[in-house]
């Protein structure tokens, strides 16, 4: 998964935390999908006496803004996602820059059936920032409504439906002797079977939040996700059958990938 997505997993998980338990250890700036971030700051639009929308900043850290929601009773947090484009692969051929690849969100679940869903904003501040924290993240409440109804999959038919995604796309990519990406989908299928872990963001989530399936599948997706960046899988290609066999297999993934990433962290 690419940085914003993963850092709106994290945000989602230690929140639940944090609504659960309270006092669960700071998460701004040492999480690791932080890394390369100066600032997260949470705002929401107010209008004022001469009718001008203007930003006021609710929590200037993350873990000001969990104690925010904490404050206004909220039940529990949510990924939110929905494809961004008619095409599965318009959107997997965007995934490697901000805000591409589909829309991502977080919903809070307040009290009386009521959501508010939050959105960020990424930018660059500093191309020469010290520890190349370039990164000034803005978290905006966009909208509010009616809490859904749960139509979320079981965990364990997310898992198989991905396994089987994996073992389809790894065979094309060891027919077609692709190297990395190949050895890529061999560790996140090696995840998912062994339960042995190679993503990168070893602290998605707190603890003790997740059932070990769900945090199999976070870290599976982190392996699994190739379509980001110079050199990315997207940037493959194949003749003849070879390539439409590519773009299913591909788009395939990509689905898959972005369901599991919102069912484990729903799981909570």
């Amino acid at each position: 998964m690419n940085g914003t997505v993963a850092q709106l997993a994290a945000l989602a998980c230690h929140g639940n935390a944090h609504l659960k338990n309270g006092g669960v250890p700071s998460f701004f700036p040492s999480n690791s999908t932080c890394k390369f971030c100066d600032e997260i700051s949470f705002v929401v639009f107010k209008r004022s006496f001469f009718g001008k929308v203007k930003e006021k900043e609710i929590a200037s850290t993350p873990d000001d803004w969990f104690e925010y929601l904490t404050g206004k009773n909220a039940k529990s947090l949510k990924l939110a996602y929905s494809p961004q484009s008619s095409s599965a692969t318009d959107d997997r051929m965007s995934a490697g820059f901000v805000g591409g690849g589909g829309r991502w969100g977080i919903e809070v679940l307040l009290p009386n059936d009521k959501s508010e869903y939050w959105v960020a904003r990424w930018q660059v501040w500093n191309q020469n920032a010290p520890e190349r924290r370039i990164w000034r993240v803005t978290y905006a409440m966009v909208s509010t409504g009616k809490t859904p109804r749960d139509g979320a999959l079981p965990i364990r038919n997310v898992t198989d439906a991905l396994e089987r995604s994996l073992e389809e796309i790894h065979s094309f990519s060891e027919r077609n002797n692709c190297g990395g990406f190949t050895e890529a989908f061999a560790k996140a299928l090696d995840t998912l079977r062994s339960g042995n872990k190679h993503g990168y963001h070893q602290d998605i989530s707190r603890d003790g939040l997740l059932s070990k399936e769900a945090e199999l599948i976070l870290d599976a997706c982190q392996s699994a996700s190739v379509f980001g960046g110079m050199g990315s899988w997207n940037d493959m290609g194949f003749d003849g059958a070879e390539q439409a066999e590519y773009e299913r297999v591909s788009d395939q993934l990509f689905c898959y990938i972005n369901n599991a990433i919102v069912a484990a962290v729903n799981s909570a």
